[in-house]
């Protein structure tokens, strides 16, 4: 089939063309050129997206698609079939899709894949796929200080599992039990795993062995400790003409609630609550005789379990964003007296310096949404100076103090926001998840979530929890799980301890 190009279009578009076309070889004067290779029907659909700029991509066509786009150095056609896969991503073909990105060089959708895979690796070891991975993939997986286990239980489970499959893989027993980290094994796992295996197992041969040749890196000494992921969430909240608001801490591995010291503050609300280790507590609503906005910034030291003060804002404010982004603290927007300020203040948790201004935003907002991403912090949408919604998503960009709007939400009513896997997730009425690379929204099909608005949500173990919906101006104590990654979407608790309304949750 003949195709009817613009050479210099498709030259802006790919180093490919631009070489075919202008780079001084026998095909630069030809007026029909050949090329093999490439199916045509992938051809035709990256012709059209080369002059139209939209790509239809479905699980049938993608892969064609993507192959050719990579044959043909079309980096943006790439990058939209790389983000549509990396939505597909799901428990039951990550394995796959890691491998297939590892083999084609995808450095990005390799990436979304692995973490999915240390995220959810309890559940992976139970995967037909996981039993036929590469000996070099089960120990990069093993080897990383991100993988999301409690104990290393699961990698000693995992090595017995993967090796007895297959009585060839005795040799490489001991190289990958080198990888497990012996002061984070449970004696009860042990104790059990030993008192209920039959001598006729085949993982009864390899404990043998591995009495009879102990790991060498299992007597040097403590291993280091694997950097999980936030393993439990604090919420904190209670009536605002209280003496105190209750602060409790949820262990989401044993749905255990914990409560801790509570906010001596009445009077309070509308404040903003984040995480730095920490959890922080700045400015808010105060009523003395009349209501006015207050500096204040208040610290719960999770270590000592007491509430400290800290160093006051800046400016006082309420209805404002705040997040922590390694040891530094972000307050962004809100309201003064006044009325709306675009300003932003960061404060470096532990050192002397205190609250420093950096570049406003782009537009003033309270009532926002607020996550971060890599060394990118994003504002999304809020009330403006007239109380209308505002659409658009504000990006910081943090190492270069800039900021500017990256697109506008579809659905930009009461929003709460946080970050999972490289994508954020923007919850309120309807649920959406939105690649900032490619300035994508996608809806997600959750019944359960569907016209239902929630006072915050966080992300622990890699799943996201929302915490007490809100009906008009009622409040609920209930919590909700979501992990696009397993199709989890319910109500997981519909009496949490912690009294509504729920000021934060982190």
């Amino acid at each position: 089939e003949s195709f009817y190009v613009n050479r210099r279009c498709l030259a802006n578009h790919s180093p490919y063309f631009r070489a075919l076309f202008f780079g001084g070889g026998v095909e630069s004067g030809k007026r029909r050129i050949e090329i093999k290779g490439v199916a045509v029907d992938f051809f035709k659909i990256l012709m059209e997206h080369i002059v139209t700029s939209k790509l239809v991509l479905d699980r049938e066509n993608v892969l064609g698609i993507l192959e050719t786009a990579d044959y043909l150095q079309l980096g943006r056609a790439r990058l939209l079939c790389c983000k549509f896969l990396e939505r597909e991503l799901h428990l039951s073909n990550c394995l796959g899709m890691m491998g297939y990105a590892w083999q084609r060089g995808y450095t990005q959708l390799y990436g979304a894949a692995q973490q999915v895979v240390l995220s959810h690796f309890s559940a992976i070891i139970n995967e037909e796929d996981f039993l036929h991975l590469p000996k070099e993939t089960v120990a990069h997986i093993l080897a990383s200080d991100d993988l999301a286990i409690s104990k290393d239980d699961t990698a000693l489970e995992a090595v017995l599992r993967w090796v007895s499959f297959d009585s060839k893989r005795e040799d490489s027993f001991l190289e990958l039990m080198e990888l497990v980290r012996p002061e984070s094994l449970s004696l009860s796992f042990v104790t059990e795993l030993l008192t209920k295996m039959k001598s006729s197992d085949p993982k009864a041969k390899l404990i043998c062995m591995l009495n009879e040749h102990f790991p060498a890196s299992w007597s040097m000494g403590r291993s280091l400790r694997r950097t999980r992921a936030r393993e439990t969430l604090f919420v904190l909240g209670g009536p605002h003409d209280q003496e105190q608001q209750a602060l409790y801490q949820f262990h989401p591995l044993t749905g255990r609630w914990q409560s801790c010291a509570p906010l001596q503050r009445k009077n309070l609300t509308q404040y903003s609550v984040a995480a730095v280790d920490n959890v922080v507590v700045t400015g808010g609503y105060f009523r003395d005789v009349l209501w006015f906005s207050v500096d204040w910034v208040s610290v719960y030291e999770c270590g000592n379990q007491r509430w400290v003060s800290a160093p006051a804002l800046q400016k006082s404010r309420h209805s404002h964003c705040s997040i922590g982004l390694d040891s530094v603290l972000f307050v962004l927007g809100g309201s003064m007296d006044e009325g709306l300020v675009a300003d932003v203040e960061r404060l470096v948790l532990g050192s002397e310096e205190g609250w420093a201004g950096v570049s406003p935003m782009v537009r003033a907002v309270e009532r926002a949404a607020c996550a971060a991403l890599g060394m990118c912090i994003y504002v999304a949408c809020g009330l403006d100076e007239n109380g209308d919604v505002y659409s658009g998503v504000q990006r910081y960009a943090v190492q270069s103090d800039q900021w500017d709007v990256v697109s506008y939400s579809p659905f930009p009513y009461d929003l709460a926001a946080t970050e999972l896997n490289g994508a954020l997730y923007l919850l309120g009425g309807q649920s959406l998840r939105f690649d900032v690379e490619t300035d994508e929204w996608t809806l997600l099909e959750e019944e359960f979530l569907e016209r239902k608005f929630f006072c915050g949500c966080a992300i622990v173990n890699n799943q996201i929890y929302l915490v007490s919906e809100r009906k008009g101006n009622k409040t609920f104590p209930n919590m909700v799980l979501m992990d696009p990654y397993i199709d989890t979407c319910l109500e997981i608790d519909d009496a949490i301890p912690c009294p509504v309304p729920i000021r934060g949750s982190v």
